[in-house]
């Protein structure tokens, strides 16, 4: 087996953390209410279903598709690895923009705590390490006089 380069091994152990949040989510949807800090509203059924869905199938597949292309790299190619992890990098990076939107437009919901910041640098974080193997490519690109 090649040796992997080390932006897809970045994006490998984020799409292995991020896989793993959604198993947990999947098995204790209320691990998955702890970590966002949200709860099924007590007068609408089938909350639990969302933090399963939302939280747990949907991480896993997501993250899933990134582990699998990394696996399969040598027969699908680097451009398989690219996509699937700017997807879901870009994923990331929505989060942590929208918490930093939230932050600054939603401070009187009282938004501005230590945990959304901690958690914006989680995301980017995240974010960043599976987009890496896409951001290394755009640095091995060719430039062209136009």
């Amino acid at each position: 087996m090649p040796e992997m380069p080390l932006p897809w091994m970045l994006a490998g152990l984020a799409a292995a953390i991020g896989a793993l949040m959604g198993l947990m989510s999947l098995a204790v949807p209320r691990w998955g209410a702890n970590v966002v800090r949200l709860a099924p509203h007590p007068e609408m059924h089938g909350g639990w279903a969302e933090f399963r869905a939302s939280y747990g199938g949907a991480l896993v597949l997501a993250h899933g598709a990134v582990l699998l292309t990394l696996a399969i790299s040598a027969q699908a190619g680097a451009g398989a690895v690219m996509g699937a992890s700017l997807a879901v990098g870009l994923y990331w990076l929505g989060m942590a923009i929208g918490r930093a939107v939230s932050m600054i437009m939603d401070a009187e919901q009282n938004t501005r705590t230590r945990y959304n910041a901690a958690a914006i640098g989680f995301e980017a974080v995240m974010g960043l390490a599976l987009c890496a193997p896409f951001l290394a490519h755009l640095d091995q690109v060719p430039s062209q006089a136009v």
